[in-house]
């Protein structure tokens, strides 16, 4: 959870924090359903991200034509990878501005400080898989 800190105004000054879901703070354009999801995992043009460690994805699993880069890498992959080492190390082109990014995580958290970073660096048509993995696998039964 974010917090929010407001000043009170009054007699006595006091602060009051107020939690505020992570996930209520994004653009509801920009978070994808698991009904989306379906749909992209077949559409190469469309670039999904991990950004799990590679341990919780060895112990669960990952959503079909995904490709990992954990969270403290994406800003290094997106900005000052060149198209040559991303190619070799993802085994896809390196993604343009124009692309659409759509990350994922555990539970969403993760998945939307994703898409901040990647909205900071220009990739305007990234979206974020609120459901994550959790959603993902518990509807995969």
């Amino acid at each position: 959870m974010l917090t929010h800190r407001k000043l009170l105004q009054g007699p006595e000054t006091s602060s009051v924090t107020l939690k505020i879901p992570y996930s209520k703070m994004v653009d509801p354009k920009r978070v994808m359903s698991y009904e989306d999801m379906l749909k992209v995992i077949h559409q190469p043009e469309k670039v999904i991200i991990d950004v799990r460690n590679q341990e919780e994805i060895n112990s669960t699993g990952k959503i079909p034509s995904s490709i990992n880069i954990p969270l403290g890498n994406v800003q290094d992959a997106l900005e000052r990878m060149s198209e040559e080492e991303f190619k070799k190390q993802f085994e896809r082109p390196k993604p343009s501005a124009s692309d659409e990014l759509i990350f994922y995580c555990q539970s969403g958290r993760r998945s939307t400080e994703a898409l901040d970073k990647a909205l900071k660096l220009g990739y305007d048509k990234s979206k974020t898989y609120l459901g994550s993995w959790n959603d993902w696998s518990s509807r995969q039964k």
